[in-house]
């Protein structure tokens, strides 16, 4: 039975009226003001700083220890706020610092927190399930804390929810029986239910990783199989947009097992703000259907709309969710159709506040010949109790979603709902603190349903006819399609490798080696010997005028077509590299779309230095300020960043009019010959860029020679230094000074501080740590830990690293991959047996044989002047330093001869304001990892002895590579002059 929205559209006014006036009549407990946090709260809908700083504060609390830390926390986050709350921060002053001020304010958040979340241990939660069930009311309960980071700490989360699972079902048969939310047309429904986040069963819950479905889904099974037993029900909540495909997937999976056919009851949760999920939902049911197996779901509006927005724009990925709340509620209530008119295969459940929204689905339910019990309304713990008991009195079926817990792994549950539920256009608010007109509030959504775009929002692509710079986007690897299109093309890439392998013609070759395997050759290329450098040299010179005296703009668009090009190969060139030099699927993309923002970015940046600038304008005279080209440019680049230095380098030396001579590391020779093929294809002339390959000695001939007249070199700090002493010194038939762009490496510190988000700190220092291996110049090699976070810290970050596994980096499941050579493993290896004499080696996992593997190794107790400390590994070995207090901290951080990067966890705003004027790095991350330095969002470059010259990938760059001349010119002939310009 269909019929349009039209008709049912008076009803739903009439019942969404009805609702609102049992409704108005009480407050929801959010917007009481009971005591002073409630009062913050009402002062804060009217201020948003106010509302900013008391949500960060809720959110830190519970890492501060001390009253005097609570005191200092206080004053840093509302001083700036001009509000009444003001006199607040003066009392928290003039009792020392909080130490009466703080208890209270405890006892406050504590008190605000168990309004939402209840207590999972002890007798709290019995009675809140009573209460419940009494009003009647059934419930779901969702544990909170549930990010994992090990494997240890997943499983306990299992645990947990079996814990659980066990515990009520014993209490539960001794509940009173409630038809109305007991009972459903299908029969009894289920009287414990519990919501579980995929994600908590997995230390890296990961759409790229296999290995991890695996792990969910078997520990799924076991949940599902104890609910089962128990006549229990599971609800898979959804999480970010990047976990939904992976989630459907697994749910799906588990429950097409015949085992499960049957049993559980088992739910999923699906998010109208997303602009895809009516696919989901259609699908669903079509899955249903084949498999004649009911399920529910829940439909819930998305919790997650702000930082969707912010994590696309971030990537460069289409926003995958509506734009406009009109559009979200429009999209809701078509899906709530949907899913009744399907009510012979699922178990519709409605989760809102929103009187609207409810009162639509319910009418559409009494259209359609749905009894009242015949799906539910979900309603949060703390949020909507007037709602929620208008509902319930209308004779609907129920359902509250409880989140149990510890408060300190409960704020972030807390802060997303105080977020959510007091925005601008949260119904609670519009309804209790706004006082909206209740016609504006039940209004239909303005969006005409049929007409909604439920393609995501394109991210406009880079092109040579775009004067604004964009970077590349990432690949999206929670994209099956673009999972099976890379596995496919690195198949393809590896039955390339014969055809590169061969040798052709006389002279010495040089062999490319995959690190995981280095009986498998990737390639061959010959090396060029002196007198071809020399030869090569002289070509370049012959060439540099012809180059130089090209326009600007021609030498432009050759780089606007490579980037063309490049981005054409993209996916083959991401494939080479993780056989030539092991990065990951994600690593190895990152690496091309840095090369691809290279071509792209310096082209544009010399549209802007190429005009000839006027300095002043005088009637009697020109004077023009303009750059010029060096000459003939060497390019000696690393093996880690095979592709983006090379380019980096190469773009900036050619685009500016310079020759280019480039000489790959001998380890990753295969990239420089895709390179130059792109440039080739773009049209660049073979004079203007040669490619000479080999060891050392040949980047040290280039170095010496007379004629070239830029060295610009990414590498070690001893070989670049070694660059500086023979470039500065001055050789016959040499009329310049040379100009050398030199970066040089890291050790870089990254300070957690005493009230730092553990679960995000420990993530990012991974990735930090560990991603390729720690063969990033800006990798964390040093983690320096505050004396009151050290031992928690540590432990969880052992476990975590622990769960990684390592092996060959074209299976997608293996976290670390291997080292580059046979003498960087040895050279790890030695500092590792190093760390044990120095320090505790409290992690060293094992590693493959075959190939050039090395584990994970972390040591504690380092001391901060020990060797481990302070010399580049470039390899995966972190050294933990403790730290007493934040400016102790900063100390060891900067007491070091490099000055790279560097990355601060804190919550203090005054300990991260002093972070940025003390933490003297060249890049400094705060709340985030400290490598993926992103073309022109981050430019790159280091202080001290981790280089000198401007940063890659900013406005400065440039600039290295061309000469600044003035030409003035008097225009005065006997008294005449041209006529001045107009002006504009």
């Amino acid at each position: 039975m269909t019929s349009s929205v039209d008709s049912i559209e008076p009803e739903i006014q009439r019942l969404a009226r009805t609702l609102y006036q049992k409704a108005a009549q009480h407050k929801p407990s959010l917007f009481e003001a009971q005591d002073l946090l409630g009062r913050m709260i009402d002062w804060s809908l009217e201020d948003e700083s106010l509302r900013v700083a008391l949500f960060r504060f809720v959110d830190v609390l519970p890492s501060l220890e001390s009253s005097a830390e609570i005191g200092r926390h206080l004053e840093e986050y509302f001083a700036r706020v001009d509000h009444a709350l003001g006199g607040l921060v003066f009392l928290a002053q003039a009792l020392h610092a909080g130490t009466l001020v703080a208890p209270v304010v405890r006892r406050n958040v504590i008190k605000l927190a168990r309004r939402f979340i209840a207590e999972e241990s002890g007798a709290q939660l019995g009675r809140v399930l009573t209460d419940l069930r009494k009003e009647p009311a059934a419930f779901t309960l969702d544990v909170v804390g549930e990010a994992t980071v090990s494997d240890l700490e997943a499983a306990a989360m299992q645990q947990r929810y079996l814990d659980l699972l066990r515990r009520l079902a014993a209490v539960g048969d001794r509940w009173p029986a409630c038809a109305q939310i007991d009972e459903s047309p299908n029969g009894k429904i289920p009287r414990v239910n519990l919501s579980v986040k995929l994600s908590s069963l997995c230390a890296r819950f990961d759409p790229l990783d296999p290995n991890s479905a695996a792990v969910v889904a078997e520990r799924l099974r076991e949940l599902f199989r104890e609910a089962a037993k128990l006549a229990a029900a599971v609800t898979v909540d959804m999480e970010q947009y990047a976990f939904k495909d992976l989630t459907l997937a697994i749910f799906r999976g588990v429950l097409e097992e015949k085992e499960f056919h049957a049993g559980p009851h088992a739910a999923i949760a699906l998010q109208a703000y997303l602009r895809d999920a009516e696919k989901d939902v259609r699908e669903l049911i079509r899955w249903a259907r084949r498999q004649k197996r009911r399920i529910g779901v829940r439909l819930v509006k998305g919790a997650y709309w702000d930082s969707e927005i912010a994590w696309a724009k971030q990537k460069g990925w289409p926003i995958p969710v509506f734009l406009d709340k009109t559009e979200t509620d429009a999209n809701y209530e078509r899906l709530s159709r949907v899913l009744l008119e399907s009510h012979d295969v699922i178990d519709p459940a409605f989760g809102s506040h929103n009187l609207r929204s409810l009162a639509h689905a319910v009418v559409a339910a009494k259209e359609l010949g749905i009894p009242p019990n015949g799906y539910e309304i979900q309603m949060l713990y703390g949020m909507a109790e007037p709602i929620r008991r208008a509902i319930i009195q209308n004779g609907q079926r129920v359902r509250v979603y409880l989140p149990v817990g510890e408060l300190l792994p409960g704020i972030s549950y807390l802060i997303r709902r105080l977020m959510e539920n007091t925005s601008n256009t949260s119904f609670l608010r519009q309804t209790y603190a706004d006082k909206k007109d209740i016609a504006s509030l039940i209004k239909a959504p303005a969006v005409a349903i049929g007409q909604m775009t439920n393609a995501a929002v394109p991210v406009p692509s880079q092109s040579s006819h775009v004067s604004e710079f964009r970077n590349e986007p990432l690949l999206d690897f929670s994209r099956r399609e673009n999972r099976e299109r890379f596995a496919e093309t690195l198949e393809e890439v590896r039955a390339e490798f014969k055809n590169h392998g061969k040798k052709r013609g006389s002279g010495q070759w040089l062999e490319s080696v995959n690190p995981a395997n280095p009986k498998e050759i990737v390639g061959r290329v010959r090396i060029t010997g002196m007198e071809e450098a020399d030869e090569a040299i002289e070509a370049a010179t012959r060439f540099f005028p012809e180059w130089r005296g090209t326009p600007a703009r021609d030498r432009v668009k050759i780089f606007f077509d490579a980037a063309r090009i490049m981005r054409q190969q993209r996916w083959e060139l991401a494939a080479w590299e993780v056989f030539e030099v092991g990065k990951g699927w994600r690593e190895a993309d990152a690496d091309v779309t840095e090369a691809i923002d290279y071509l792209e970015y310096y082209a544009r940046e010399m549209l802007r230095l190429a005009p000839p600038r006027e300095t002043q304008q005088l009637p009697s005279e020109s004077n023009a300020y303009f750059y010029e080209p060096r000459g003939v440019a060497a390019i000696i680049a690393p093996w880690n960043f095979p592709l983006a230095i090379l380019t980096g380098m190469t773009a900036a030396a050619l685009v500016t009019g310079n020759c280019a001579l480039m000489k790959p590391a001998e380890q990753s020779p295969m990239m420089a010959v895709h390179l130059l093929g792109i440039l080739r294809e773009a049209g660049l002339p073979g004079d203007a860029c040669q490619l000479l390959q080999g060891g050392g000695e040949v980047g040290a001939h280039l170095v010496r020679s007379p004629r070239v007249h830029l060295i610009a070199f990414t590498g070690s700090r001893d070989v670049g230094l070694e660059i500086l002493r023979e470039a500065y010194t001055h050789r016959p038939g040499q009329d310049y000074v040379k100009r050398v762009v030199c970066e040089m490496g890291g050790k870089n510190g990254v300070i957690v501080d005493n009230d730092a988000d553990l679960d995000e700190a420990v993530v990012h220092i991974i990735d930090s740590a560990f991603g390729y291996q720690g063969q990033k110049c800006s990798a964390a090699s040093r983690l320096i830990l505050l004396d009151e976070v050290h031992d928690r810290l540590l432990a969880r970050l052992v476990e975590a690293v622990r769960s990684l596994i390592i092996g060959p980096p074209e299976d997608p499941r293996n976290a670390i991959g291997p080292v580059i050579d046979g003498g960087a493993k040895d050279r790890i290896a030695e500092y590792i047996r190093l760390g044990k004499k120095e320090a505790q080696c409290l992690l060293e996992m094992n590693a493959p044989t075959e190939g050039y593997f090395v584990g994970p190794a972390i040591c504690s107790d380092v001391d901060p002047h020990s060797r481990i400390a302070q010399e580049e590994i470039f390899g995966p070995v972190l050294s933990v330093i403790r730290a007493r207090d934040f400016d102790h901290a900063l100390e060891i951080a900067n007491d070091c001869q490099f000055a790279l990067t560097g990355g601060v966890f804190s919550r203090s705003p005054a300990h991260i304001d002093k972070a940025r004027r003390e933490f003297r790095v060249g890049n400094l991350y705060i709340n985030r990892g400290i490598t993926g330095a992103i073309v022109e969002r981050q430019p790159f470059g280091g202080l001290k002895l981790s280089g000198i010259g401007s940063k890659a990938g900013g406005p400065d760059y440039l600039l290295q590579f061309v000469e600044p001349r003035t030409i003035s010119e008097n225009t005065l002939r006997h008294g005449f002059f041209p006529a001045e310009k107009a002006k504009n």
